[in-house]
């Protein structure tokens, strides 16, 4: 009896340690836009064919030779099979890299937004720091700025910049000036943050800077 009662204990004691699932493996997360695909890296010596199928409702767009792995749209049954598999060696989400443009003769502030590490210049009058931005600069993007008016016809703004309308009973111009500067701080060609943006003026103030709220 004594014999029979360790048996069973020791079955008791393993039975929770067989029972208990090996831990799902993390897929790596991509740091901005993704694709939607995900990217799967094979442990050497594993057969691809074996794994591809058990992968169903799934479509495999890249399978390398380079790396032992592939990549496609995952189910998510597959998605779980896979980060259940010992085959893999790592999981990652398919991002979508942009590539990135750098002006060199930028103001202190683009410098200031681009880089979070402190400027060593501190000549804020300078024009010799560096604003790395991507590189679609906004392009498709209209940006109203609703203000004084905006000088339409300024190079800054290489002709993206257009009248859209006039509140108030003042002439379609900007007799003031902050609405232009404004507008070169958005999307001028020097000074602007998105560089590629299509500029649209809305005056609701007069050449003295000031409106009612009524209009």
């Amino acid at each position: 009896m004594q014999f029979f009662a360790a048996v069973f204990a020791a079955i008791a004691l393993a039975a929770p340690v067989l029972a208990s699932p090996a831990p799902l493996r993390t897929v790596e997360k991509f740091n901005g836009k993704t694709s939607g695909k995900f990217i799967v890296k094979l442990k050497e010596g594993v057969v691809k064919s074996k794994v591809f199928a058990q992968l169903k409702n799934s479509n495999v767009t890249h399978d390398w030779s380079v790396i032992h792995g592939f990549a496609g749209h995952l189910s998510d049954e597959a998605l779980h099979t896979l980060r259940a598999s010992p085959d893999v060696e790592y999981i990652t989400e398919d991002g979508i890299a942009t590539t990135f443009a750098t002006q060199t003769n930028a103001p202190w502030g683009l410098a200031r937004i681009s880089q979070p590490g402190r400027l060593t210049n501190q000549n804020a009058d300078a024009l010799t720091f560096s604003y790395t931005y991507d590189d679609s600069a906004g392009a498709g993007v209209d940006v109203y700025v609703v203000d004084t008016g905006v000088y339409t016809g300024h190079s800054t703004f290489g002709g993206r910049a257009r009248w859209g309308a006039t509140f108030g009973g003042y002439p379609d111009a900007d007799g003031n000036g902050h609405g232009t500067h404004v507008a070169g701080t958005v999307g001028g060609s020097q000074y602007g943050v998105a560089k590629a943006v299509s500029i649209i003026a809305v005056k609701v103030l007069g050449d003295d800077g000031s409106g009612a709220i009524t209009g």
